[in-house]
C-alpha cells in the first residue's frame, strides 16, 4: 500500500466522525420543526439546516472522494510504496494526527458557537432574553484561535516534526 492509501484510511475515518457529528446535530434540526423552537428560544430554520446539512455534505464527500483529498495534500514523489519509516515521517503522522483531532473540536466548538451566538441575536425578537456573557466571547476567541492553530499545524506537520526532531537532537 502506498502513503495515499492510509492517508484515504484516515480521511474516511474522518467522515465518519463529522456523520456522527451531524446525526448528533440533527437532533436540533428535528426538535425545531417539532417544536417551532429549541429549547423555547427563537431560531432560524435555515441556520439550524445549515448547522446540520453541512457537516452531512462534508461527511458524505469525504467518504466517496478521499482520494481527491490525499492527492491534495500528498505530492507525486511523496506517494510511494510504504517502507520502514523513519523517526520524521512517524512524527509526521503523528503531528498530523493531533492536528486532526485539534481541528475536529474546533470545528465542533465553531458550530456550538456560532449557535449560541444566532440564538443570541434572535433573542432581542422573542420574548425570551438571551445575552452572552464576557466568558463566553472569550471562548469563542479562544475557538478561533484553536482552529488556526488546527489548520497552521496540519499544514506545517512536516516541518514542525522536523523542527521536533532537531530540538530533541
Amino acid at each position: 500500500m502506498k502513503s495515499s492509501h492510509y492517508l484515504a484510511i484516515a480521511v474516511r475515518l474522518f467522515a465518519i466522525v463529522i456523520f456522527l457529528y451531524a446525526l448528533r446535530q440533527s437532533t436540533m434540526l428535528i426538535e425545531l420543526l417539532m417544536n417551532g423552537s429549541i429549547n423555547g428560544m427563537d431560531v432560524s430554520i435555515i441556520f439550524i439546516s445549515i448547522t446540520t446539512l453541512c457537516p452531512l455534505i462534508g461527511a458524505v464527500l469525504l467518504w466517496y472522494f478521499p482520494f481527491s483529498i490525499t492527492n491534495s495534500i500528498l505530492r507525486p514523489e511523496m506517494d510511494q510504496a510504504i517502507e520502514p519509516m523513519n523517526a520524521q515521517s512517524i512524527l509526521t503522522v503523528f503531528v498530523l494526527a493531533i492536528g486532526l483531532y485539534a481541528f475536529y473540536n474546533a470545528v465542533i466548538d465553531s458550530v456550538y458557537w456560532l449557535t449560541l451566538w444566532h440564538m443570541s441575536e434572535r433573542s432581542s425578537y422573542s420574548g425570551t432574553p438571551f445575552d452572552i456573557g464576557g466568558e463566553s466571547k472569550a471562548n469563542m476567541v479562544a475557538t478561533a484561535i484553536e482552529l488556526g492553530a488546527s489548520i497552521a499545524i496540519l499544514l506545517k506537520a512536516r516541518s514542525l516534526s522536523c523542527r521536533m526532531l532537531r530540538l530533541a537532537e
